[in-house]
């Protein structure tokens, strides 16, 4: 048993190493592609604004934008206090750049839940050094944070554990907060929800499955209820989003 323990402990360690390697790796790709001196990208650009605004109390829904990313940036600006915009733009590209970085860990444990350690280990690495997601990093946009809710989301609602299913569902309402289509997770969630915890001679979910789905769902529509409400006062539609025929195209 002393044996058994000692090389779980071993290969907790290894692997704990290889992500803290692979990270590293990340980290020298990521500020390689990122120039901190040059304007941002238009929505970048209206990231921040927004954040700046929210600190003045402003926080007013855009039409094709959601708040969640301006919300998160926002408290951070306290820490500089500077005339020129870009080092504001900085603080945003710091906050990507951190968030790529940490979602390493959890592209390792999300591949767990198919692979075992060796294949999870290059899939943490493949995430790692993807060239698109690295340049994207370092831009100060929104998706680093998206792609890692929808990590966890997914992670949580495999597991069999249904007080963790309740995580996942609260993750895809601070999802739809980052980005607007983060509402095609809801189905996506739903559906693997349904198939992980049916029972496995029945096509026809329990009246308990029922009762936790509607209380996950509960949860969700819980946590995206201010900006529900703030869109139907602006808009007069809770859903409002300039770019809905383009949802699924993003």
């Amino acid at each position: 048993m002393y044996v058994i323990k000692e090389n779980l402990s071993y290969s907790k360690k290894r692997i704990f190493s290889l992500i803290v390697i692979i990270a590293l790796i990340s980290l020298g790709i990521k500020l390689y592609t990122t120039n901190f001196d040059v304007l941002p990208p238009e929505d970048t650009f209206g990231y921040v604004l927004r954040a700046i605004s929210h600190e003045n109390g402003d926080f007013t829904e855009p039409t094709r934008k959601t708040l969640g990313w301006s919300i998160i940036i926002s408290p951070f600006l306290n820490f500089v206090n500077s005339d020129n915009f870009l080092d504001y733009v900085g603080v945003a590209k710091v906050l990507s750049l951190s968030i790529s970085l940490i979602s390493i860990y959890p592209m390792y444990l999300l591949a767990r839940r198919f692979f075992n350690e060796k294949y999870s280990i290059v899939a943490a690495f493949l995430f790692a050094v993807e060239p698109h997601l690295n340049q994207n990093a370092g831009l100060g946009l929104s998706e680093p944070l998206f792609i890692l809710i929808s990590m966890l989301a997914v992670y949580f609602v495999l597991s069999k554990n249904p007080k963790f299913v309740y995580v996942s569902f609260l993750l895809i309402g601070l999802l739809w907060w980052i980005r607007f289509n983060g509402i095609v997770m809801i189905p996506i969630i739903s559906i693997i929800f349904f198939l992980n915890f049916k029972p496995s001679r029945s096509f026809k979910p329990s009246r308990s499955l029922l009762l936790k789905f509607f209380f996950g769902l509960s949860i969700l529509l819980l946590v995206v209820s201010p900006m529900l409400i703030h869109k139907y006062e602006q808009y007069g539609d809770p859903l409002y989003f300039s770019q809905s025929s383009t949802l699924y195209t993003g």
